[in-house]
């Protein structure tokens, strides 16, 4: 009887060891830790993307917008469609999705610059994207308890020579 305590003993001994030693669920606590680091890490990296591509996207497309104004005649007929290739790229947004979410041509202003004493055709046209605002698909706002996350304004402008000149024998 004395050797089966002193063998039960010694087990128990020997499996408090191993179990003191086994270390398969020390990962899976690690892993429950850095989970919720690693989703708002991913969120916060997939939201600063779509903020650089948005603001890529009204870049380019004040750039596409003065260039297009910047040849042909400036009159209001030109100007709207100018500000159509800003939102959608064509001079004629009809069922045309535009290049960012919720942009209208509310959302673009054109401005002329004249030479001194003004009249005449502009120097220079300045095509600008304002009170735009950009929607992140997370809230990470409410993690930091702020709601400068929710609609942040982002904008853009270009301005370039105007170069369109009258066509020959035009009156003016």
């Amino acid at each position: 009887m004395k050797s089966l305590l002193t063998f039960i003993k010694r087990e128990s001994t020997a499996r408090g060891h191993r179990f003191a030693r086994n270390e398969n669920g020390g990962t899976l606590a690690e892993l429950a830790i850095l989970i919720p680091f690693l989703i708002v890490m991913i969120a916060a990296v997939s939201e600063l993307g779509r903020l650089f591509q948005a603001y890529t996207n009204l870049s380019k497309s004040t750039r596409a917008a003065a260039r297009y104004l910047s040849n042909v005649a400036y009159d209001d007929n030109e100007i709207d469609k100018a500000k159509n290739v800003a939102v959608c790229g064509k001079t004629n947004c009809d069922g045309i999705e535009p290049f960012a979410k919720n942009l209208t041509t509310d959302n673009v202003v054109v401005t002329p610059e004249y030479q001194a004493g003004g009249g005449g055709n502009p120097i220079n046209v300045t095509i600008s994207i304002v009170d735009y605002n950009f929607q992140p698909l997370f809230n990470l706002g409410a993690l930091l308890q702020a709601d400068s996350f929710t609609n942040l304004p982002i904008g853009s402008s270009t301005t370039m020579y105007y170069m369109w000149v009258d066509p020959a024998g035009a009156e003016e």
